[in-house]
């Protein structure tokens, strides 16, 4: 009976050994699960932390490059409005110098038919005195 006895005291302290063994295990797999459940927790902060920021920056650049278009568009705009000015006062530029030039061109004209009148009023008076003085060389009496 002792080894009955011994063997069972042998089998009693195997169990304690195994139940300390499954309670060590079973303390280090929660720590474990506790450590990884940790991990992730801090995973997810530091996850949901980048997230904010990328969206902040999303936000900062889509606010800029909105800003940059508004001021491209405003930039287009001037430059429209500054070629269109420009385009105004070359053609008023234009319409005024053909009226100077037209009136260059009318008085030219003018100057030309006043030059041409006074110059055919000479010659018909030079004709007309050539006239007198061919009358007057043909009334003197000829020399023989």
């Amino acid at each position: 009976m002792t080894r009955d006895k011994e063997e069972l005291n042998k089998a009693q302290a195997e169990m304690r050994d195994l139940t300390r063994t499954v309670l060590a295990l079973r303390q280090e797999l929660e720590s474990a699960h506790a450590d990884v459940g940790d991990k992730l927790r801090k995973s997810a902060l530091s996850a949901n932390a980048e997230i904010a920021q990328l969206k902040t920056t999303v936000t900062v650049l889509r606010e800029e490059l909105e800003k940059a278009r508004g001021e491209r568009e405003v930039a287009v705009q001037q430059a429209v409005a500054a070629s269109h000015n420009d385009i105004q006062q070359l053609k008023a530029t234009v319409v005024s110098l053909r009226d100077a030039l037209e009136l260059v061109r009318f008085e030219k004209e003018s100057s030309i038919e006043k030059a041409l009148g006074g110059a055919n009023a000479e010659i018909a008076q030079l004709h007309g005195t050539i006239r007198t003085l061919r009358g007057q060389l043909e009334a003197l009496p000829a020399k023989t």
